[in-house]
């Protein structure tokens, strides 16, 4: 482990049309002194080729070629060849202000947090920011019992007793993370071929072993929406895979003693990802009576019926607060309907 030394990893697959605009970002920072782990995770364009010109251009990089096998995995990857005293996971689709890390290491120093957490701007296919999440914790600093206790929760979600969010989120990529934490926790990331936001659950974990974490009110990271994930793909077991990801984190929280507040707060993903995978459904290309049916034996779904009926909803907003409704009521065409007319306005947007 090297001191002031930060590892970058960047997992890289199929991704030639953004990850120039990726790694420029990246060794433009104004902190220079980086090592820049490209993972090439069996890309099957020419990000292979274009990681290792980077890596005659700038002698920070890094390349590690390796067969594929998901985005967890190539992070694992990343952090076996790390040798810095911090590290941060980009996606290679995504971009970062030149000031993040100058700013993430310099707080994390002056604080000796275990992590540092900042916002990030939502970026539509087109490159425009559509949201902006500054993170408005009520502290700026959390330690010992408080970081399970108190940030944890609100980083899974919002509050659902009175809708307040602190616009922080339980992802891989909106922070800096101290080597030493991974190393003395023995932490990786599960992949996603077995658990779904796999990012979430590895953090779930991690967590427990957290002792400081620093929050920088600014937003640094640009998520950005790419024509890939434009292209949605109806897949048959979407529902199953995301109660297997709940349960799978509820599990976790009796393992490792987290507070019931963390438990009731994976109602939150749950729901969400659940709407997700019922947009997926109306827009694909199955006829109207087949979409009605699979929505059919989702909405009837026992555990969904739980969820649904046990989350608050006075504080939703009215349309979700509308869904929700018609979902605990088994309306089961007033549900297909408000989804046409939610996936129709964001298609529109998209245009």
């Amino acid at each position: 482990m090297e001191l002031g030394l930060v590892s970058i990893v960047l997992p890289v697959y199929n991704v030639e049309k953004y990850l120039d605009r990726c790694i420029e970002s990246v060794v433009g920072q104004t902190y220079s002194n980086l090592e820049i782990i490209l993972v090439d995770d069996g890309s099957p364009d020419r990000c292979p080729q274009k990681c290792e010109e980077w890596a005659k251009r700038d002698k920070r990089i890094k390349v590690i070629h390796k067969a594929n096998s998901g985005l967890g995995y190539a992070r694992n990857t990343g952090i076996e060849y790390a040798s810095g005293e911090y590290i941060c996971f980009f996606d290679s689709d995504d971009y970062v202000a030149q000031d993040t890390i100058e700013k993430a290491y310099a707080t994390a120093k002056t604080s000796n947090s275990d992590m540092v957490l900042f916002g990030h701007y939502d970026v539509d296919a087109q490159g425009k920011i559509v949201k902006t999440y500054i993170p408005t914790a009520k502290k700026e600093n959390y330690e010992g019992a408080e970081v399970q206790d108190v940030l944890l929760p609100d980083l899974i979600s919002d509050d659902p007793e009175t809708g307040k969010s602190t616009n922080l989120w339980l992802s891989a990529c909106f922070c800096l993370y101290s080597m030493q934490l991974i190393e003395e926790s023995n932490w990786r990331f599960v992949s996603e071929r077995d658990i779904i936001s796999e990012d979430v659950y590895s953090l779930l974990r991690l967590y427990k072993t957290v002792k400081r974490v620093a929050i920088i009110p600014e937003a640094f990271y640009y998520y950005c929406e790419n024509e890939m994930s434009l292209t949605h793909t109806y897949r048959a077991d979407r529902f199953e895979r995301i109660k297997k990801f709940y349960l799978d984190c509820l599990d976790a929280c009796n393992e490792l003693q987290y507070n019931v507040d963390v438990k009731k707060r994976f109602a939150g993903p749950f729901i969400s990802n659940t709407i997700a995978s019922m947009k997926m459904i109306v827009i694909a290309d199955l006829d109207k009576k087949e979409k009605i049916t699979i929505l059919k034996q989702i909405i009837d779904d026992s555990l969904l019926q739980k969820v649904v009926h046990e989350i608050p909803l006075n504080k939703e907003k009215r349309g979700k607060k509308l869904f929700l409704t018609a979902i605990k009521g088994k309306k089961y065409w007033l549900c297909y309907y408000l989804l046409r007319v939610k996936v129709g306005k964001v298609r529109g947007k998209k245009k």
